[in-house]
């Protein structure tokens, strides 16, 4: 069975701590290493379009209090450049009062991984330093033009350097011919190993301008499959008609027997 946290949004601080230690977070970040903090910054919009620097932040704090890793902020934008997203944001100021390092990814060594089980991406480039890192999934609730969701396993776009993957926009072979099966296969590479929803104000329509709607909550997970099946289920659609979400069950996580922390 799979855990996820549903906490009453006070503020990020409190509640995303909340969120974290109702699934025991804490004791299971790992002790040495890198954790990448990975937030979506598809562009300079200011939140809910993007994540907030204060939800970084938090997190950020959080996990310094409960590991020695390493801990940086990585994120490879949409559109533009990231380093112009990050200043943008405020995430450069972030890593100016912590000594962070921000990674980005669109412009990151990178290596070739294959995987005869992908359903599209049989060969993939990663960058180097997400390989083996332990990734946090930052992403806000919303809905989205290609998948009907963007929550914590559509924000793992975001590590794909656009380099290898850019078109019309940064990402854009990433969308064809299927964007959900994208959103599988890269999460097979690289899953993300927590996620932490901001659902405080979500997103609904479309991911890039869409209407502000009030949910009021923080959501924390270790399966992505359960975590975006429960955020879907906010944003009033059926997880069952969702494709990403259909080819991702079993694969990694589960739609099934989701257990709700209420915190």
């Amino acid at each position: 069975m799979s855990q996820v946290a549903k906490v009453k949004f006070v503020d990020y601080r409190t509640s995303i701590a909340r969120a974290l230690d109702l699934i025991d977070a804490g004791t299971r970040l790992p002790q040495q290493g890198l954790i990448i903090i990975k937030p979506n910054l598809t562009n300079s919009s200011p939140p809910p379009v993007t994540t907030s620097v204060v939800a970084a932040e938090a997190l950020y704090n959080y996990c310094k209090a409960h590991t020695k890793a390493e801990i940086v902020i990585g994120e490879g934008c949409g559109t533009g450049r990231t380093p112009d997203i990050f200043e943008s944001l405020g995430y450069t100021d972030l890593a100016n009062k912590y000594g962070l390092k921000l990674i980005d990814f669109n412009e990151a060594e990178t290596i070739i991984l294959e995987n005869d089980n992908a359903l599209q991406l049989k060969r993939f480039y990663m960058p180097k330093i997400v390989q083996h890192a332990f990734i946090i999934s930052l992403p806000v609730l919303k809905d989205h033009s290609f998948t009907k969701t963007t929550i914590a396993m559509k924000n793992m776009f975001g590590i794909v350097p656009g380099k290898f993957y850019s078109g019309s926009w940064n990402k854009s072979k990433l969308h064809s011919p299927s964007t959900a099966k994208s959103v599988v296969d890269v999460c097979l590479y690289k899953k993300p190993d927590i996620s932490v929803v901001d659902a405080s104000i979500a997103l609904k329509g479309m991911h890039l301008a869409g209407r502000h709607k009030s949910i009021g909550l923080i959501l924390a997970g270790f399966d992505p499959v359960a975590v975006d099946t429960f955020g879907s289920k906010l944003l009033g659609h059926n997880p069952k008609k969702l494709d990403y979400l259909t080819l991702a069950n079993g694969r990694l996580g589960s739609m099934d027997d989701i257990e709700i922390i209420n915190g």
